[in-house]
């Protein structure tokens, strides 16, 4: 089979959407399929692999490194005519979802859109725009895809739930974003020891991770907050090691500071792909505040990795995590998530119950067993078509 894939962000990106693309495409090449990635081009960054058709970019604002592709281009219609996919897969709703569906139509082959994102609750970067308005917006543009569309899927049921208030009327199905397990299982006892001596990590330190974008919406601040509590009585072998760039480091690092645990808190910046894995494997404890998440990434890679995980009740974890089974979740409180964090932190064998059950979790995101759900869908919507084309007479 020939898969298409159109998004707006791809490599060198770092995020969840860019890693699990990535890790899907790199599934289905394994089994035996071909695929090409249209995607905007990122300034001074070349591509290694081939298959991949980059868009025009500008960059619209400076708050983060977004370029946004230019959808227009002769040259993209002559690389999807030769590559002649049997499907084409939307990863986003805006920008590039307009080719994508114009060729589509010509080509007369099925599209998946993919919606992996809240998109509300990230419209503050773009926008002096009012919430209510770029919320209707997104909403609308959805609304009206879906319509172009043969079906759309989304990582967890909270967001499938979101995505139905929006009333489309469209088949929604939950496919999970996936890992490739392995990575986080092959420990690497070498870069282990390192890594906790370059950032003075003592044997006694309990290890707690946050990995990902170091913004407001993630909430860093509360868990902060919570630690700042849990040193309050008297309870201080902790590190807590944040993995991750963003606009709020300066705040959160003047936040620690004033709460007098400047040694407590490091900053690592933005590590590179390959490198993240052992910052999970230096981990006792991966704590997640975030509200904004459709599915955790970061939580099924800590999950993999054998972390019990401590996160807020909301959308991404709530999908994921079985209270008390595999890791804790509570209320969006601090002093409820410090209580769990100090838990965590004094009792070895509640840590241990979680890791375990973490791993038998696990293994339904693996990247093997979701990349089949997604051919399987393909191969639904194939011969969905081709009983249709087959029941219209020549005269149409």
């Amino acid at each position: 089979m020939r898969i298409a894939f159109f998004t707006n962000c791809y490599k060198p990106l770092i995020n969840g959407v860019v890693s699990s693309i990535v890790s899907l495409k790199e599934s289905l090449e394994k089994k035996g399929h071909e695929t090409f990635i249209f995607a905007p081009r990122m300034e001074a960054y070349q591509d290694e692999e081939s298959n991949i058709f980059r868009y025009h970019s500008i960059n619209l604002t400076h708050k983060v490194k977004y370029p946004v592709a230019i959808p227009l281009s002769l040259r993209a219609g002559q690389v999807i005519n030769k590559f002649k996919p049997d499907i084409i897969h939307l990863h986003h709703p805006f920008v590039l979802s307009l080719p994508a569906i114009m060729y589509a139509a010509k080509l007369k082959i099925p599209k998946v859109l993919t919606i992996h994102t809240q998109y509300e609750r990230y419209a503050y970067y773009v926008s002096p725009i009012p919430h209510i308005i770029t919320h209707e917006a997104i909403r609308r543009i959805i609304f009206n895809l879906s319509d172009k569309v043969d079906i759309i899927t989304t990582p967890s049921q909270s967001m499938k739930d979101l995505i139905l208030n929006y009333k489309i009327k469209k088949e929604i199905t939950v496919i999970p974003n996936a890992i490739d397990i392995s990575i986080f299982q092959n420990i690497n006892r070498q870069e282990v020891e390192l890594l906790k001596k370059e950032l003075h990590i003592t044997p006694d330190d309990v290890v707690i991770i946050y990995v990902g974008r170091v913004s407001l919406e993630k909430n860093i601040d509360k868990i902060i907050k919570a630690l700042a509590l849990i040193r309050n009585k008297k309870i201080d072998n902790f590190v807590f090691i944040v993995v991750g760039e963003g606009t709020a480091v300066k705040k959160l690092n003047s936040l620690a500071d004033s709460l007098k645990l400047r040694e407590k808190v490091r900053f690592v910046g933005a590590i590179a792909r390959e490198m993240v894995r052992y910052y999970y494997q230096i981990g006792d404890i991966f704590a997640f505040s975030s509200t904004s998440e459709t599915f955790g990434m970061v939580i099924i890679e800590s999950l993999a990795s054998g972390l019990p995980v401590l996160a807020v009740k909301a959308p991404g974890a709530v999908d994921i995590i079985q209270d008390g089974f595999d890791g804790i979740l509570v209320e969006d409180d601090v002093s409820q998530f410090a209580e769990q964090l100090e838990n965590l932190i004094q009792n070895k064998d509640l840590r241990k119950k979680l890791s375990l059950n973490g791993l038998k979790t696990v293994q339904r995101y693996s990247i093997e067993v979701v990349s089949d759900q997604v051919l399987a869908l393909y191969g639904r919507l194939l011969s969905d078509k081709s009983k249709t084309t087959d029941h219209v007479s020549p005269h149409h």
